[in-house]
């Protein structure tokens, strides 16, 4: 059988340098391996000889002279404050920690802040063993120093951005929140100096905020349709502004929720990750100033302009619902200011108003002008818009001012039409062709057409 020599030679131990040695070929230069070794390592490389009031180094690697931005003459020159300048305010612990280990030959590790020749900060991180040195009456260390600036600059910067973040938290009336997809669970993290500021959590999200109408009913369905988009693909920085009882438990109030999503490595959405701001102030004086730009002071209701633009603005959204525009008109409203006075005139606008309000909720309702209403609707059949005006004339004809009855009679003209190329102005020739009409055939009457 013929002999295996392979397998009769040991492997060597990778910390076994003295066998790796060995294995090179007799008169191999070894010190000129370990020296191109150390001058092409990626970190400094330093022997120190320590002193009781002082370090004097023997030897630095050319990455050392690197990070440290001193020349090798440079270094000589200034060798006797180099280290106090280079490790500034952490020299001290330098001293301590290499004289303990001193004494229990255990390696050390520090931190060190200091300063380069060009007077720019540094941190390193340094680890020094100490070593047999026959030539040295000191302790002599080996230490191996590496560059971490950019890794201590990266923690302050976080840190101060999480202390703002906690500030902002601690002074603001704000939620934040993690929603874990697939175990369907919520975690809101409350602020503001709030008793109930521990994290709470709900189990069954979907559900839960469905059942108990966390979301207000009419925001419900942007709120829901905006997680399930969030859970689908990755989202940054989205915002939705919806009413919700997150903030106050008690009521439901405006609040902004700001949110991002996040994905795992395979690219499944995992979390929803955001904060929630009561904007509720806000909300409320953005709604008053629309008041005072878009409200008719007498009636409460929509005034001219605003009339004009929120139908358009439904006009141009295409659609096949049939589309009514009502023209209504006091009749012989003079008469009332004349024998009443216009303050009782008032009365019977705001009481025409409300009683339109009443019968045609969820539609654009506006005044005109003088004592001219306008109603778009959109509904189910002409029937169904006819009788409710029948309706309304019943009601404001037995009107209840100061605790006296009158009888108020309008006259009403209906145009409309299930055709989406109908315009403003269409509709509004045709209704006010109508209710010509329908004041010619006596008043208190209501016309109405089809607009083909």
């Amino acid at each position: 059988m013929a002999e295996n020599k392979c397998a009769a030679r040991p492997e060597p131990s990778s910390r076994d340098m003295s066998e790796l040695k060995n294995r090179f070929k007799p008169g191999y230069d070894w010190e000129a391996i370990c020296s191109t070794m150390l001058e092409h390592l990626m970190c400094g490389v330093a022997i120190y000889e320590l002193f009781p009031d002082r370090v004097r180094s023997l030897y630095f690697n050319k990455k050392y002279y690197e990070m440290v931005g001193y020349t090798e003459e440079q270094y000589e020159q200034y060798a006797d404050s180099v280290t106090s300048s280079l490790y500034g305010d952490s020299a001290e612990m330098i001293f301590e920690k290499a004289g303990r280990s001193v004494k229990t030959g255990e390696t050390f590790y520090a931190e060190c802040k200091g300063r380069r020749f060009d007077g720019s900060d540094i941190w390193v991180l340094v680890k020094a063993k100490l070593v047999d040195f026959i030539e040295s009456e000191h302790p002599v260390f080996l230490a191996i120093v590496q560059d971490i600036t950019n890794r201590k600059q990266a923690e302050y910067e976080n840190a101060v951005n999480l202390e703002r973040y906690r500030i902002l938290e601690a002074t603001s009336n704000a939620v934040t929140f993690e929603y874990d997809i697939p175990d369907d669970i919520m975690t809101f993290s409350y602020s503001g100096g709030r008793a109930d500021s521990a994290n709470r959590s709900i189990s069954n999200y979907a559900e839960v905020s469905k059942r108990t109408k966390i979301v207000y009913p009419d925001d419900a369905a942007k709120f829901y349709a905006a997680l399930k988009k969030a859970g689908k693909k990755p989202v940054s920085c989205m915002t939705l502004d919806y009413r919700s009882t997150i903030i106050d438990q008690n009521s439901y109030r405006w609040v902004r929720t700001c949110y991002s999503s996040v994905a795992d490595a395979s690219g499944k959405v995992i979390k929803v990750l955001g904060r929630t701001q009561d904007i509720d102030d806000e909300k409320r004086e953005h709604q008053r100033m629309t008041q005072l730009v878009e409200i008719d002071s007498t009636t409460g209701l929509l005034n001219k302009l605003a009339t004009t633009n929120h139908i358009q603005r439904l006009i141009s959204e295409k659609t096949s619902a049939k589309s009514f525009f009502i023209m209504i008109d006091i009749d012989d409203f003079k008469a009332f200011n004349d024998t009443y006075g216009h303050s009782f005139g008032d009365e019977v606008l705001r009481a025409v108003g409300k009683t339109l309000s009443t019968k045609f909720r969820n539609n654009i309702i506006g005044r005109f002008g003088g004592d001219e209403f306008i109603v778009f609707a959109r509904a189910v059949s002409e029937s169904v818009v006819v009788d409710k005006f029948e309706d309304f004339l019943k009601i404001v004809g037995a009107t209840e001012i100061g605790g006296k009855q009158y009888e108020i009679k309008c006259s009403i003209g209906i145009a409309w039409s299930d055709r989406s190329d109908i315009d403003y102005s269409r509709y509004f020739d045709e209704a006010d062709e109508q209710l010509y009409k329908a004041k010619k055939a006596g008043k208190c009457r209501i016309c109405h057409k089809k607009i083909d």
